[in-house]
């Protein structure tokens, strides 16, 4: 026990005195995760530019041009001439869509014909062309319901039965647990997860890489006294995750107050389901660090494996359209679990036993993990920290390592 006590002292003290892990533990997750949800904070993209094409010059398609402006989707620029005029817009950036209004348009409506708007939308962003799309048929939708409302009640029937006739079975949509549908709340709860991840296996491959640089230097000092492989193992998991549990709090307690994104579980159950996640990347992160031969050699090869992770994830792209080997691969990932037990609590309300599945998986890994860590452990010596052992004599140092040393 006075080992497991010491070597959490050590490794606290490496850390303040690394700057670099310093930096990615505090300064790189708390800043970062500050950072990520801001270009978002807007939540829906409002306001996408349309380049207006009108080519039948009449009242009616003057007051669906305004309608369009008047969505929040969209807003129409300074109308072209003609279609090759639009496109050389929409070629240099200035706008991101057209609307076509045909000629004699007007004329086939007061026919009682079928009339045809024109909607092009930049398909290489995904969201600019649904907000293009959306706009522009919220505004021709709106404009067509009144014009059959109107024929309705020239046909003699009242306004409220025109409206029942030409909507009958109306339907009323309502998102949940993203009522505003915006992407901050959908998308920055999994990737603080993430954060929490990647930060914490660089952190623990920093301080790792720079022990095997300083025994690889130089041959490790005499042994002074019998230590324990599992009190090293222990005392560095309890130092970490000591630190590392205390960002669910951060995260519920400022970045969601700040951003204003909506959580549904107090600061008791979030915690109690991400203590295995935060154990199994820890202990992931003690077993990957045998690995690292230099201080510098987890930033790139922890950094290579975020994009790929936030895919695996099932967030970027619907878990369910992932190949079946790719869904294998994603469940040895912590933060793929971790991710979504977490959205689940945090903003659907989920309760421990619902996510169930999910935390049994991470206290799973916990052990795998586990059993990783303990066996680089036990036989990679070069790996152990130095220290000076309580109960030797003075002067004389002693290695805190396995007994395969």
């Amino acid at each position: 026990m006075r080992y497991l006590l010491r070597v959490m002292v050590i490794e606290y003290k490496a850390i303040v005195s690394d700057a670099a892990v310093l930096m990615v533990f505090l300064a790189g997750l708390a800043v970062y995760s500050m950072l990520y949800p801001y270009p978002y904070s807007a939540e829906v993209l409002r306001d996408v530019p349309v380049v207006p094409v009108d080519q039948d010059r009449t009242m009616l398609s003057q007051k669906l041009m305004r309608w369009a402006d008047a969505t929040e989707e969209v807003t129409l620029t300074e109308e072209a001439a003609d279609m090759q005029e639009a496109q050389q817009q929409v070629m240099s950036g200035a706008a991101r869509g057209i609307f076509l209004i045909p000629e004699g348009f007007e004329r086939k409506v007061l026919r009682g014909e079928q009339a045809t708007v024109s909607a092009y939308a930049d398909g290489s962003y995904f969201m600019i062309f649904r907000q293009i799309v959306s706009g522009l048929y919220k505004a021709t939708a709106t404009l067509s319901a009144g014009v059959e409302i109107k024929r309705f009640t020239a046909a003699g029937m009242d306004e409220q039965h025109a409206r029942m006739a030409r909507d009958p079975l109306p339907i009323v949509t309502r998102a949940l647990f993203n009522p505003g549908g915006g992407y901050a709340t959908y998308v920055t709860p999994a990737v603080l997860v993430l954060i929490m991840q990647q930060t914490l296996l660089i952190g623990i491959g920093t301080l790792g890489g720079t022990r095997n640089e300083e025994f690889t230097k130089a041959p490790p000092p005499p042994r002074g006294a019998k230590d324990s492989a599992l009190a090293l193992l222990v005392g560095r998991t309890l130092a970490y995750f000591s630190i590392y549990m205390l960002y669910p709090l951060f995260y519920l307690a400022i970045i969601f107050r700040t951003y204003s994104l909506p959580y549904q579980q107090g600061l008791v159950i979030i915690p109690l389901f991400l203590a295995p996640f935060i154990l199994s990347v820890t202990l992931l992160g003690l077993a990957l660090n045998m690995l690292f031969r230099a201080r510098e050699t987890s930033i790139p090869v922890i950094l290579f494996t975020s994009v790929p992770a936030i895919f695996l994830m099932g967030y970027s792209w619907p878990h369910e359209a992932i190949p079946g080997v790719l869904q294998a691969l994603s469940r040895m990932i912590p933060c793929t679990a971790g991710a979504l037990g977490f959205v689940r609590i945090n903003q659907m309300g989920a309760t421990l036993y619902v996510v169930r599945h999910e935390w049994v998986t991470l206290w799973g890994w916990c052990a795998v993990d586990g059993r990783l860590a303990w066996l680089g452990t036990m036989y990679r010596p070069k790996s152990q920290h130095v220290i000076t052992a309580p109960d030797a004599p003075a002067g004389t140092n002693a290695t805190l390592s396995s007994k395969a040393n």
